[in-house]
């Protein structure tokens, strides 16, 4: 970077030189020459205000070896995963203790077949036997006890079953940061991956977890330290410095279950560990194939969670009503002694997705009246739920109500009504436009729309290009003819534009994601654009003026788009977890950016173009240099707006949320309702970058109601 910019300081300085000299040896004023030196110096320090203006803050240092990333990686999940757990309220009142035992044995290989495998794998310890199990069995446990369960596994493979609601999510939550804990430097790093996002039939294993670690971890997105590794995330997965932990086998479509096993035993080498998560029917029907033949997790040992048990579920919701003795806790003495019978209602509060439900329903808040709030004993009339899954259904249709219930601290901007049409809209959006995928990204919204988005960015884009122009010459010139004219040049900047943005959205294949900034980077000299800049500018130039001139007007050109071509995405720290609303300011950023710079790189080639092609020669049409500046700003900010929209999705996703909330199915501030429906409602959880539902069940059923 110091070598460019000491030859590029260089090169101005022979530039100007020499039209100096040139300048005092044609006669010319020294009051005009003061005018333009003055100009023109100024104008160089154009770019570095530029920058220091739209640079969104200097990363990190890019770590050098992909043990150095791995660390600071784990600093970044520990925060994420340490701030999620908070908001999901695992530990208010205190964490649930879920108990396993050892899965069927039919589902997995033999222990003995797994200690005999271990032993043969590349890198035993032969000191790691002595955490072994010597059985199954030996895996049994409950809460914090799962921190452990890995190093009993020879392989250090697990698989999680339990029904729906288990606690399946929770318990890797546990695991992930008590992994976190232990972890030595350079060690692996735990990371939660929701499976539900990969498409086994389409990316293979290691592409689909670096495509999630560069969503979720920005600064990952550099190249590796050895150019053999490709980029970074890929390079940590293959040094096997990333331990798996793979949510959700169920979520994935049934077509595909099958393969995504198959995929995971091809993709992982001997010695690499890694967990899974998946309901226990889903499991078992994915590992027959339709040839007849059954599929194993290679080296993987499984456990069952256990429902939860009666005096667990009651100590629970007495604990959360603020003890045994409150009379909130005093509501629950008869659903509490109905749970030591086999009833429907037993069933149901054995699983802690339904014992939260519960809670968030019949508790009282801070503020709320008793008899304000449904009492749980309505849970025992058998008439309305005679079966476990009334009970559910009544749970998951009483929890958007119960959750946007008035909050002192923080009252919902949004109505009861409004709040579950929102999130009616955002469930079918998942389950229908999405297949099923729990994550929402806000920057596939616009997916909601199949036909006329790309029509409506080519407007918005013609609408912002042309308005500048027209505004300006009517300013200028009065409403009479400048006016006129200003309707005239904006049209014709407005259709350039709509011409230009339609087909290059529209050409885009595949999903866009965001930008994280831009800053200032060493250009690349041997880009193609560079000789094409310098070609165009020196033709038109020559074919105006002469050889001369011509040529200046070439450097002049491609100085420009050195300009341009020198910003880069910004590498953020790689120890700070990324959420929604962070990547949505920075890409918003980055659009206003490249508009700018757009404009300002015109000012500068208009300028740099007056000051030495035009004014020595007696030219400038009338035009002021202050005039020129101007003008060329606003015509060249279509120039930058492209840019804006080829590198970010701001403006797509603005435009597709104008649309929505005009049909009522968003709210105007559709960012701002997801962060409050997590942070504060308990309705949403985070995912790295992206928004889930708390529960896939509570989506499906919110997509399934009318």
């Amino acid at each position: 970077m110091r070598r460019v910019m000491k030859w590029t300081g260089l090169f101005y300085v022979v530039l100007v030189v020499a039209f100096l000299a040139w300048y005092v040896t044609r006669g010319r004023h020294l009051g005009d020459l003061v005018t333009l030196v003055s100009a023109f110096t100024g104008l160089l320090a154009l770019p570095a205000a530029v920058i220091a203006v739209w640079r969104p803050g200097r990363g990190g240092p890019a770590p050098s070896l992909p043990a150095e990333a791995a660390d600071q990686l784990a600093q970044g999940v520990r925060r994420q995963w340490q701030a999620e757990a908070q908001v999901r309220r695992l530990n208010d009142p205190f964490p649930l203790s879920v108990e396993w035992e050892a899965a069927e044995g039919d589902l997995f290989e033999s222990w003995e077949f797994l200690t005999e495998l271990a032993s043969d794998w590349p890198g035993h310890s032969p000191s790691a036997t002595s955490l072994w199990a010597d059985r199954p069995a030996g895996l049994a446990g409950k809460g914090g006890d799962i921190a452990h369960v890995l190093e009993r596994i020879p392989t250090r493979r697990l698989v999680v079953l339990g029904e729906p609601g288990a606690g399946k999510t929770m318990l890797l939550i546990r695991l992930l940061l008590a992994l976190l804990e232990h972890r030595p430097p350079g060690g692996p790093v735990p990371v939660l991956f929701p499976l539900a996002s990969w498409d086994p039939a389409r990316q293979d294993l290691y592409t689909w977890m670096a495509d999630e670690l560069s969503r979720d971890h920005p600064s990952l997105q550099g190249r590796a330290s050895e150019p053999s590794s490709g980029d970074q995330p890929r390079a940590l997965c293959e040094a096997r410095l990333i331990l798996p932990l793979l949510d959700g086998l169920d979520e994935l479509p049934q077509t595909v279950r099958t393969r995504a096993l198959q995929t995971i035993n091809q993709t992982l080498p001997a010695g690499h560990p890694f967990v899974l998560s998946s309901r226990v029917d889903e499991y078992r029907s994915a590992l027959d194939t339709p040839g007849g033949s059954t599929i194993l997790l290679n080296g993987a040992a499984g456990i069952r969670l256990l429902p939860l048990r009666p005096p667990a579920a009651v100590a629970y919701l007495e604990r959360a009503a603020g003890g045994s003795g409150s009379r909130a806790a005093a509501r629950w003495r008869r659903v509490a002694a109905e749970l030591g019978v086999d009833t429907a209602l037993s069933q149901a509060l054995s699983t802690p997705l339904i014992l939260f439900l519960a809670r968030t329903v019949y508790h009282p808040g801070v503020e709320d009246q008793l008899a304000d709030v449904p009492h749980p004993d309505e849970l025992l009339d058998e008439s309305r739920f005679p079966t476990r899954q009334a009970i559910e259904e009544h749970l998951f249709t009483a929890f958007i109500p119960a959750a946007y219930r008035f909050h002192p601290h923080r009252p919902a901007r949004w109505t009861v009504q409004e709040a579950q049409r929102f999130l009616t809209f955002l469930a079918r959006h998942l389950e229908h436009t999405l297949d099923g995928t729990p994550s929402f990204a806000w920057w596939e919204l616009p997916r909601a729309f199949p036909f006329g988005q790309h029509l409506a960015i080519g407007l918005a884009a013609a609408l912002l290009g042309g308005l500048p122009a027209s505004i300006l010459l009517g300013l200028w010139y009065g409403p009479g003819p400048g006016l006129s004219a200003g309707i005239n040049m904006g049209f014709l900047s407005a259709m350039a534009a709509l011409v230009t943005v339609y087909p290059l959205v529209n050409r885009a294949r595949g999903p866009k994601n965001p930008s994280m900034g831009i800053r200032w980077n060493k250009p690349s000299w041997r880009t193609p654009g560079l000789a094409y800049s310098y070609g165009v500018m020196f033709m038109l130039t020559w074919s105006l003026f002469g050889f001369f001139r011509g040529f200046l007007g070439g450097l002049i050109g491609a100085l420009s788009f050195a300009l341009l071509n020198g910003f880069r995405p910004v590498r953020p720290d790689l120890d700070k977890a990324v959420g929604p609303r962070t990547i949505l300011a920075r890409d918003r950023r980055t659009f206003w950016a490249y508009t700018c710079l757009g404009g300002f790189t015109g000012t500068f080639t208009a300028v740099l173009w007056y000051t030495l092609l035009l004014f020595p020669f007696g030219g400038g049409g009338g035009f002021g240099l202050g005039r020129v500046a101007v003008l060329a700003f606003v015509l060249a900010l279509p120039v930058g707006l492209m840019l804006g929209l080829r590198r970010s999705v701001w403006m797509e996703f603005l435009l597709a949320q104008a649309r929505l909330a005009v049909l009522g199915r968003v709210p105007w501030r559709f960012i701002s309702f997801l962060a409050d429906a997590h942070e504060w409602r308990g309705v949403l959880r985070q995912a790295g970058a992206v928004y889930q539902f708390r529960h896939i069940d509570i989506q499906r059923h919110l997509a399934a109601t009318e």
